[in-house]
């Protein structure tokens, strides 16, 4: 992620390539322990009594509202 980096923080390409194995791939699809993802976008919910994760209804509204699939990251502050 260092390497992907700019000097703002911001990532401009995921790609990379694995030291591991040489393999390329890219930063969203590793398998990371917690969920996790790279987003030009974020959807932040702060109900306390809210269900989580959202119920697969709604997140599906939403999908078709904005028209693409969204990756859900649970985080508790």
């Amino acid at each position: 992620m260092d390497t992907a980096a700019l000097p703002d923080d911001y990532f401009d390409v995921l790609a990379v390539d694995m030291p591991c194995c040489s393999a390329q791939t890219d930063l969203n699809a590793l398998h990371y322990v917690e969920a996790a993802g790279f987003a030009r976008y974020s959807f932040v919910t702060t109900d306390p009594e809210g269900e989580l994760p959202p119920p697969p209804a709604g997140v599906q509204a939403l999908e078709d509202l904005l028209g693409t699939d969204l990756r859900q990251v649970i985080a508790r502050y």
